[in-house]
């Protein structure tokens, strides 16, 4: 499995409208090829793991192509791929 991780830092401005727009961010991904599991924070910071290497570069590309990373009071800090190591689930 691999993740995008991403980490931003929010304006004060901006911070309401980051949590505003979290359900968006993370029920629009489902659909996506490969897409497997994904976390966003009300924070700045998500994850979003998929079944292959290939799906999350991917979508990494397409974010940084279509300029979604960056605008007025949102810095992104991290935007990566990284190989999942392990997982856990809860009984």
């Amino acid at each position: 499995m691999w993740a995008v991780v991403g980490v931003w830092e929010l304006s004060t401005e901006m911070h309401d409208e980051w949590r505003a727009q979290v359900p968006l961010m993370a029920s629009s991904k489902v659909g996506l090829p490969g897409f497997a599991h994904g976390t966003w924070t009300q924070d700045g910071h998500a994850i979003q793991v998929y079944d292959n290497e290939a799906d999350a570069r991917r979508y990494h590309a397409d974010m940084l192509e279509k300029g979604y990373l960056e605008r007025p009071g949102l810095r992104n800090v991290v935007w990566d791929v990284a190989e999942v190591g392990a997982e856990s689930q809860a009984p």
